[in-house]
């Protein structure tokens, strides 16, 4: 097992909240699952064959926020093709997004898995293309990062269930601290804010990260 981090930026980013219907928020930052996705484009693993690669790598990932330019609101037009009807059926809605996000993703894998995917963030070989959570979302950068140190914490960064949280280490100014909803567990998702934990969490540089079980207590609701 090898740590690794490494920074990625979009010129926006949108990644869906799950308790949102109507009006569309947005994660401040990528969750687990999502990071999975990320590693898979990168590595050119299948979506079908996405959880059979995370349980056996022993994927344990997380993100934290490292900066944005802003938090904006854009309206869209969602068509949907009515079959009874035999037309599509136009719904507007609000799209909430970050502009010119950099996301830290800190990863803990088998070591193969873990070279192979810094030679080809290094070389910027990417299988398939990576967006911020929305097609027309673009990649702006990638940039691995120097060393990384795995272990365990009650000082950490990025998101954590909220049973977990005993307050917080650090706060500095401009923080951002979001309440949501994630499978069937809430969580606290910081930005320029340090958790402090109830009892010591994987961590990747201070990262808190989580494995294929820890996403299914979550989605048992945690």
């Amino acid at each position: 097992m090898k740590p690794l981090t490494f920074l990625v930026s979009f010129f926006r980013s949108h990644f869906k909240r799950h308790e949102t219907k109507k009006f569309r928020s947005t994660y401040i930052l990528p969750p687990p699952t999502v990071v999975w996705g990320i590693v898979g484009a990168v590595l050119g693993v299948e979506r079908d064959g996405l959880i059979d690669f995370v349980k056996e790598n022993n994927l344990t990932v997380g993100a934290e926020l490292c900066s944005f330019k802003g938090l904006d609101v854009e309206k869209a037009t969602l068509m949907s093709w009515d079959e009874g009807e035999r037309t599509f059926i136009r719904t507007v809605e609000d799209f909430e997004f970050l502009i010119e996000p950099v996301f830290r993703i800190a990863i803990y894998a088998k070591e193969d898995l873990v070279n192979e995917l810094k030679r080809r963030l290094e070389e910027k070989v990417i299988e398939f293309d990576l967006f911020g959570g929305i097609s027309d979302y673009f990649l702006k950068d990638l940039n691995v990062e120097g060393h990384a140190k795995f272990e365990r914490s009650t000082n950490v960064r990025g998101m954590i269930p909220i049973k977990l949280m005993d307050g917080f280490s650090e706060i500095v100014e401009g923080s951002r601290i979001v309440r949501v909803f994630y499978l069937n567990t809430m969580f606290y998702q910081g930005y320029n804010v340090e958790f402090k934990t109830k009892q010591p969490i994987k961590t990747v540089n201070g990262i808190a990260v989580w494995d294929f079980n820890d996403v299914e207590k979550f989605r048992e609701g945690y």
